[in-house]
């Protein structure tokens, strides 16, 4: 079985150094850092598990909707501990169980192990050309809702970040005739602010008050407020944690 395995991950490797080391995503040294990081395990893919690595005795086909945060396969480039591009790979993340799988060089399914990665960027074409959703570990929040190793996705660059976290429930309800219970996914979306290094606060919704009043340098706020009067969506949260992050690089 270990031979299968190590076949299968040099197999992987090979791969991606092969097409990475043409497109300037990734050195061979981080390549080689990449070789040795038993970055996969080979686990049922089909078997539910939860965030905490438990079995739920139960596979997806036995639970309506679906897990996977942004539908079907994507490609993606992973980042170690150390913010280094280490693959390119075809990925799906999973915000039940908060997993990350992946086809390797066979497409076979496998489970990435999370001990060794910081980041990982998925990439779509968009009407403005190429884009990245960014999914990251290590953040921690006041009330330690957030826990380090979970994955949440990162909003927007800079001193001040807003963070996504996706969160998938299993529940019970009706059958569409009502005449049986069945199992279903439930997604649920927070949000949180991190505005030092060290600050991170949940969000009660996504709410202007709220973020205004956490953020320290008020004159920022009223500028932008001169331009803009209320945020009003997602997007209008990004553009203006962009101007605040662009705001407090330039003062001295």
């Amino acid at each position: 079985m270990k031979n299968v395995i190590s076949l299968t991950l040099f197999l992987l490797i090979f791969t991606n150094i092969y097409s990475q080391s043409g497109s300037g995503n990734a050195s061979n040294a981080e390549m080689s850092n990449f070789k040795t990081a038993n970055i996969s395990f080979n686990i049922d893919p089909f078997g539910v598990y939860d965030v905490d690595g438990l079995s739920k005795g139960m596979k997806y086909s036995d639970i309506s909707g679906n897990p996977f945060l942004f539908g079907d396969w994507r490609k993606a480039i992973l980042f170690d501990i150390g913010m280094h591009p280490i693959a390119t790979l075809k990925v799906k993340y999973n915000s039940y169980s908060d997993q990350l799988h992946f086809l390797d060089a066979k497409e076979t399914e496998l489970v990435a192990n999370k001990e060794v990665l910081k980041r990982v960027s998925l990439l779509y074409d968009s009407a403005e050309g190429l884009k990245e959703i960014n999914i990251e570990k290590g953040f921690t929040d006041s009330k330690n809702i957030l826990r380090p190793h979970q994955f949440v996705q990162v909003l927007n660059e800079g001193k001040v970040q807003l963070l996504k976290q996706n969160v998938n429930t299993i529940i019970r309800k009706d059958s569409l005739f009502g005449t049986i219970k069945v199992n279903a996914f439930s997604e649920n979306t927070f949000y949180f602010l991190k505005y030092t290094p060290t600050s991170i606060e949940k969000l009660r919704k996504l709410d202007q008050s709220e973020l205004y009043a956490l953020l320290p340098n008020k004159a920022i706020i009223e500028e932008y407020q001169k331009k803009k009067n209320k945020l009003k969506n997602e997007k209008d949260f990004i553009n203006f944690l962009d101007f605040y992050n662009q705001q407090i690089a330039i003062q001295p």
